[in-house]
């Protein structure tokens, strides 16, 4: 069994995001970032290039004559749609990437995305920005991925133990491993540079209450988690307690919640035929 130091450091070893994805989150609260700066941006990957003309080509959008560059497709969806769909393409390219047997990469960016529709969604009403709650809460199970990739045997004994007592994943992961994918999670997002909130978010999504400093965007990402496992959207966990303080602190009602969950399953199934092809759970 590898030790905590060890876990930390083969997580450390994977390989980062797309550069152009890194750059293009950090921009994503910035009222100054224009359409030139993201076009700029996405055009330094080929790889993200196809992805996204792909994408944008695709049956879901039914643009009559096609859209054959990065420039027009910012022209014709917008600024804010295409840079969400960036991010999340990359996202979840990068996890298809560096995923191996041991990794349901289906079931968790289900998941992902489930998380990030109702964050979106809810986002709103809080006067959090709608892409930064998406994007975050795409990203905030990467701790799990980075435990699963770098660390094959022991992840498998967390499955069996999560299995074998009937728990969710973080309990298991402490049990066996000595740490959790939150704090993995957050280690992995500093040394990729994501913003502060993110790596807040990433960190303490389970816990809000815990964080020192309570961010906006932790208490949505853990909201949303709960009601994603709540609704069954994607590859769902055993649904945790929610925290009554983080509610009080975003200041939302559960009448809030629930005129939203009609919109919620509409992005959901939106964004899983997108990136995915299906909305199958698995």
């Amino acid at each position: 069994m590898m030790s905590v130091d060890e876990i930390l450091e083969s997580v450390g070893r994977l390989p980062s995001p797309p550069h152009a994805i890194a750059k293009i989150i950090r921009t994503l609260d910035d009222g100054d970032a224009t359409a030139e700066m993201l076009a700029k941006q996405i055009e330094t990957d080929t790889g993200l290039i196809a992805s996204i003309l792909r994408l944008v080509n695709s049956s879901h959008y039914a643009i009559s004559g096609g859209v054959p560059t990065i420039r027009q497709a910012i022209v014709l969806l917008g600024f804010d749609t295409i840079r969400n769909l960036v991010c999340v393409k990359g996202i979840s390219e990068y996890f298809q990437k560096e995923c191996d047997a041991v990794f349901n990469y289906k079931g968790f960016v289900r998941h992902c995305i489930g998380v990030g529709c109702v964050a979106r969604v809810l986002a709103k009403p809080v006067f959090i920005n709608q892409d930064s709650a998406f994007i975050a809460a795409m990203l905030l199970d990467i701790g799990q991925f980075g435990l699963a990739i770098s660390a094959p045997n022991e992840y498998e004994s967390v499955m069996d133990y999560k299995k074998e007592h009937n728990c969710n994943v973080i309990e298991a992961e402490n049990a066996v491993m000595g740490i959790d994918h939150c704090k993995i999670g957050a280690h992995l997002a500093k040394l990729w540079n994501l913003p502060v909130e993110f790596c807040n978010a990433i960190e303490y999504h389970h816990n809000p209450d815990a964080s020192s400093i309570h961010s906006p965007l932790a208490d949505l990402i853990h909201v949303a988690e709960v009601l994603a496992n709540s609704m069954e959207l994607g590859a769902s966990d055993l649904v945790t307690p929610l925290s009554d303080n983080a509610m009080i602190r975003l200041k939302l009602s559960l009448q809030q919640v629930a005129t939203s969950l009609g919109k919620i399953d509409e992005e959901f199934t939106d964004y899983s035929q997108m990136m995915l092809g299906d909305v199958a759970t698995i």
